[in-house]
């Protein structure tokens, strides 16, 4: 009888344990739209308005232009750069997330590319699947 309870505790402990330790799990914003009237979280730059410059102490860097890049490539090419708040969004307004990279491409970044500003602003992508247009 108690075998039973035994495995079912070990799964959902093996399973929160995967959770836990499951980097892409957390919530990057992607496909989500700020509240009305919600203010963008510090050190990042309203769509279209000029980029935040870096608090005293962090570091600046240019950001570079990812429109045209598969997602995947965008994403680790910001990283190279030194910028690792990313998120994406459907650029056709559709809703759709963004699980295989790959087969996505950017059409949009903000900030946009040749813009300076602080490594702790968050550089988000504006996407179409491969095979689409952008708009």
């Amino acid at each position: 009888m108690r075998t039973p309870h035994a495995l079912a505790l070990l799964a959902a402990a093996g399973c929160l344990a995967l959770t836990a330790c499951n980097p892409q799990a957390a919530d990057t914003g992607a496909g989500t739209s700020p509240a009305p009237g919600a203010t963008a979280p510090a050190g990042t730059a309203p769509a279209g308005s000029a980029p935040v410059p870096p608090k005293a102490g962090r570091t600046a860097a240019a950001v570079p232009d990812f429109v045209g890049q598969v997602l995947q490539d965008a994403q680790d090419g910001a990283q190279a750069a030194g910028f690792y708040l990313l998120s994406s969004h459907d650029a056709l307004g559709k809703n759709r997330n963004q699980v295989l990279d790959r087969n996505w491409k950017v059409c949009t970044q903000t900030p946009r590319g040749g813009t300076t500003t602080g490594t702790d602003t968050k550089i988000d992508f504006g996407t179409v699947k491969n095979e689409e247009s952008c708009p």
